[in-house]
């Protein structure tokens, strides 16, 4: 019921000039939080190659305070005060995108009731998760050097399930790019 209404509510906000808009959003910001001076190039610099969590598929608590460890106290503050302002819209950035995206590209080639139309959920499931895992980061740079194991393992089961569905999204974006390709084929 509810992925119904979700859904549907993304296909009335979905156009080709919200599709535009959405990948401007996300391109402005995926270039900021990669590039200098607020983001991840600008954090290797300070660190000397040292990452985030956010960018780590997987890890471990001990793994967790090893990579917040290996920051420094410069590069922890350069995050918290830096990368996650951005990184508290990213996944709104993304998430938008994609859902749109895949939005727009089924209802190119797919009929308004098809069930596939629901697949425009599959991004949420990965902005939610990255919105978890990043209150998780908060609470452990904000508490750092203390430990919160607890938090951290919440954080390590995060990020794997935000990666692999935005790995899906984009696997659903180049198959309905696909099929939409197929079907102006078809039908020529």
């Amino acid at each position: 019921m509810i992925v119904g209404t979700v859904s549907s509510a993304i296909r009335r906000i979905s156009s080709g000039r919200t599709l535009v808009a959405s990948f401007a959003f996300f391109a402005v910001l995926a270039a900021l939080i990669n590039g200098r001076p607020f983001g991840l190039s600008a954090l290797a610099q300070i660190t000397g190659g040292a990452t985030i969590l956010d960018m780590a598929f997987t890890y471990t608590p001990v793994q967790a305070y090893a990579m917040l460890a290996a920051l420094g106290d410069a590069g922890r503050a350069f995050y918290l005060t830096r990368i996650v302002p951005l990184d508290l819209v990213f996944p709104a950035a993304y998430t938008l995108f994609y859902a749109v995206a895949i939005t727009w590209l089924l209802s190119c080639w797919l009929p308004e009731g098809s069930p596939w139309m629901r697949l425009n959920v599959v991004p949420l499931v990965a902005g939610i998760a990255d919105y978890c895992e990043n209150i998780g980061v908060i609470a452990l740079l904000l508490s750092y050097p203390a430990e919160l194991y607890g938090v951290a393992a919440f954080t390590g089961v995060m990020s794997p399930i935000k990666y692999t569905f935005i790995a899906g999204s984009v696997l659903i974006i180049l198959g309905a790019l696909a099929g939409w390709a197929v079907s102006r084929l078809r039908g020529r």
